[in-house]
Parts: structure tokens; C-alpha cells; sequence
């Protein structure tokens, strides 16, 4: 089934093919995605044609290139030369995919199904006769096809000069079936005749249309499609199904494709989110001129995590890559809500106020600024998680990631931050710094502005009358 691309489609059309048949099926595709259509479409053809293989191929350059040049998610290549020993670990590991839960649309990349003559030439007797194998295949090839590809004779016309090629083979009546053929005639190197029976044994056979090689080598693939499974539990159970085969000497077998990229991408995501954890901590050390504070904001950094599993598990939504980049997205958020917080409430400390007045009036100033971060992030990401218009459900695992995790990490960091806080300086009390110049304790819960934009004396930290000060 080929499910057209989007700027490729027409209305209301999918065409279905069989082998040695072509159908035009036409249903509405509405506002339903491809994988959608796929689900709905494969119960409902495999009811109508039981023991049908059937495969599904969504198409597009950008699906290519994710996969490594395959077509589908799941991509398991198979390396060895013998055509016959590959043929069993083949079905193999078809088996092994089979039994593997959340697999689709199993497909077999070498097809066996192109007749072929099979030719096995006794040696020994050949070369007692003196004829090698390159004279056997060519007086076979020479008596069904012809001589005019390999060996043409060119026939010069002794009157105009004119060249003629001429080809000869053995007429229909004498080439129908295996006695025709065992009864081919070659010459010995003495020349004698000797017919092709009686030094060699002929059978038709089914061998493979196509033989694919990579890195020099011959290759198989078995490609599937992924079905309410993530890549990488099919990825642990189908390494765990290979392990398990008997494979011949010379044959290997690994997976490749999107999950080959994914756990490349994954490696790389880690190591950037720890580097980036590292340099975070670098940075607000310096600038607090403590190792605690950013310590203290780290701490919140794990606390969004339960959220983006729990959003993703409800949404039915595996972890790919776009959903780690969200949850990476989402730690970024939750460390800026985290330094407002513990900025200010170091802020009101400098002004001589007492610990744990600081922690609450710094937690309750700084409430709003955290929420309306967290609601606009939120808000604004939601058409996105949604997944709507065309290609939304592509990058709607990032939206999901990060709503998911910033709804739960914005709560906690309002709770955990101060909580830690008032903690650590209790049992490790700071080095007294210098107050800064005015008023312990700002005149209201929050800095207040004055109408031209500049903030009120009472805020600013500053007495109006000079004799007071």
C-alpha cells in the first residue's frame, strides 16, 4: 500500500497493489494521520485476503534519510555470501520478528522468485574430457541465447563490403525442457563429442531477483514497522531474539536504520545534557559566588522528569529523539525558574532580613514571574502537542515533553527550592555579606513601580530624607 505524500495527493486516494495484481482502493483520508490510516487499513485487508503478506511504504525523501536509506523504522541486516545457508537465516529471523511484539508489515528485501538454471559441472570428469566450466556455460548460453552478446560472428558481404552479424541458436522444438538441454553438445579437447549429461547435472531453480551488497559485502534486509511499541523495547527484544540463532560460519546479523540513529542520537543528547549541566553549574557558581545556590537549583532539575514520562506514557507517545530534546528543553525552563527564585531570596537576605522571612516573601514575590513563564510556555506549546496541521505529529512529542514536565517541575520548584534552601543555611550557614543601603524589609509583598517606570524610594532601598539616612 503506498500512502502518497501530502503535496503529491489527491483527494479521497490510495492505490493497492498485489503481486500480479494492481486495485485502486478510495477512501477519505479526512484529518487522519498516515500511521492512522495504516493501523485502520491493515486489520480490515488482512480480513479480506487471509495469509496475505502485506507491506505498507509512507514514501518521502525525509522518511529515507531518518532510516538511513530505508523505508521503514525497524531495519535488520543480514551479512553472508552463501545464497542457500542465507536463505535459512532468513526465515530465521523473519521468525524471530514475527514472535516479537509491536512489529508490522515484515518484508524481505531478496526476493527468490527469479527461475533460474541451475548448472553443476562434475570437475573431475570435465577435466578429464579437457573441457572447463567457461566452455560448458558458454556452449549452454550459446545454444538457448545465442552467440550475438558474447561471441558474434561478423560475415563480410565479398561483393558491397558489408558487415553482417551473425547469431545462431538451437530452434524452439529443441530447447523446451531439461532433456533438451542435457542433451547439449560440447567438444572434448580431442575433439570429440560428449553430451552435457554426461558431465554435468541440470535443474531449474527460483534464485534471488536482486543480490544487494554493502561494504563489499552480500546483504539482506528485513525491514518492519513499529505499532504501539517504542524502538527501543522492539530494538532489546529483537537483539535478545537474535542472540538466540544458530547462525553458519560467516554470517552475522544487526540492526540498523532509524534505530541504528536513534541510539547514535540518544548517546550524543546524554553527553550534550550532561556538558550542559556541568557548564550551568560553572556559570551560576561564579556569578553567586557560591556552590551551594547552584546546587540548591540544580536540585530541581530531576523534578520535571517523572512529569515528561508520565505526559508521554498518557499520550500514548513513545520517546524518540524530538521528545528527548523537549525534556532537555523543558530542564533549561526550570533552571531560569529556579535562579529567579533564589536570586531575590538571596536579594532580600543583603537587606538584613532574617532567613526564613526571606525564603517566604522571596517564594511568594517571585510566584508570578515563575507562573507566567511556565503558563506562556505551556500554553503556547499546546497547538503543537495537539499535533495540528499538516506534519504536526512530528514535533509534537517535544511539545508533550515539555508541558508535561514543566506542569509538574514549576509546582515542586515553588516547594523544593525554598524548602532546600532554608535547610542548607541552617545546617551551613553563609559568610555574612555586606547589607545593602536602605530598609530591612521592602514596604509590600513586591517591588512596586512608580508611574514613570522607575521604582518608588520605599523599593529601591533608599530613605528620602537625607537627615535619616
Amino acid at each position: 500500500i503506498y500512502l502518497v505524500p501530502p503535496d503529491r495527493r489527491r483527494p479521497n486516494y490510495v492505490r493497492f497493489t498485489l503481486p500480479g495484481t494492481d486495485f485502486e482502493l478510495a477512501f477519505p483520508f479526512g484529518k487522519r494521520t498516515q500511521v492512522q490510516i495504516m493501523n485502520e487499513v491493515r486489520p480490515k485487508v488482512l480480513k479480506l485476503f487471509p495469509g496475505v503478506a502485506m507491506f505498507f511504504d509512507p514514501g518521502g525523501i525525509v522518511k529515507r534519510v531518518t532510516s538511513f536509506g530505508s523505508q521503514k523504522a525497524v531495519d535488520v541486516e543480514i551479512y553472508g555470501y552463501d545464497l542457500e545457508k542465507a536463505r535459512g537465516v532468513i526465515r530465521q529471523v523473519e521468525t524471530t520478528m514475527h514472535q516479537t511484539r509491536g512489529l508490522a508489515d515484515i518484508e524481505v528485501s531478496r526476493e527468490e522468485n527469479y527461475p533460474e538454471l541451475d548448472i553443476e559441472v562434475d570437475r573431475e570428469k570435465a577435466a578429464l574430457l579437457g573441457i572447463s566450466e567457461t566452455e560448458v556455460a558458454n556452449a549452454v548460453l550459446f545454444s538457448l541465447n545465442g552467440n550475438g552478446q558474447t561471441d558474434p560472428i561478423i560475415y563480410t558481404d565479398p561483393q558491397n563490403g558489408n558487415e553482417y552479424y551473425i547469431s545462431a541458436w538451437l530452434a524452439e522444438p529443441y530447447r523446451q525442457d531439461l532433456t533438451d538441454i542435457d542433451n547439449i553438445l560440447l567438444r572434448t579437447k580431442a575433439g570429440e563429442p560428449v553430451l552435457l549429461k554426461n558431465l554435468a547435472s541440470v535443474r531449474f531453480n527460483a534464485g534471488p531477483v536482486q543480490i544487494e551488497r554493502k561494504y563489499f559485502q552480500r546483504i539482506v534486509h528485513i525491514t518492519a514497522n513499529p505499532v504501539g511499541r517504542d524502538l527501543g523495547a522492539i530494538a532489546d527484544d529483537l537483539e535478545k531474539g537474535f542472540a538466540d540463532l544458530q547462525l553458519p560460519t560467516g554470517f552475522s546479523v544487526r540492526l540498523a536504520g532509524q534505530i541504528q540513529q536513534q541510539r547514535e542520537t540518544f548517546e550524543g543528547l546524554i553527553f550534550a545534557g550532561i556538558l550542559a549541566l556541568v557548564l550551568v553549574y560553572m556559570v551560576m557558581a561564579a556569578q553567586f559566588k557560591s556552590l551551594v545556590d547552584p546546587f540548591i537549583i540544580m536540585f530541581a532539575v530531576p523534578m520535571g522528569l517523572p512529569g515528561v514520562i508520565w505526559t508521554l506514557f498518557l499520550t500514548n507517545t513513545t520517546l524518540s529523539t524530538t521528545s528527548f530534546m523537549g525534556a532537555i528543553m523543558m530542564l533549561g525552563i526550570v533552571v531560569s525558574n529556579g535562579v529567579l527564585l533564589v536570586d531575590y531570596t538571596n536579594v532580600l537576605r543583603r537587606r538584613g532580613m532574617a532567613l526564613r522571612e526571606a525564603v517566604v516573601l522571596g517564594a511568594r514575590t517571585r510566584l508570578r514571574p515563575i507562573l507566567m513563564t511556565s503558563l506562556a510556555t505551556v500554553f503556547g506549546l499546546l497547538p503543537m502537542a495537539l499535533g495540528l496541521g499538516t506534519g504536526g505529529e512530528t514535533n509534537a512529542p517535544l511539545a508533550r515533553a515539555v508541558i508535561g514536565g514543566l506542569s509538574v517541575s514549576t509546582v515542586l520548584t515553588l516547594f523544593l527550592i525554598p524548602t532546600l534552601y532554608l535547610m542548607l543555611e541552617e545546617k551551613f550557614p553563609r559568610k555574612s555579606e555586606p547589607e545593602l543601603p536602605g530598609a530591612t524589609q521592602p514596604a509590600s509583598g513586591s517591588d512596586r513601580i512608580s508611574g514613570s517606570g522607575r521604582k518608588s524610594p520605599a523599593s529601591a532601598g533608599w530613605n528620602e530624607n537625607p537627615s535619616q539616612a
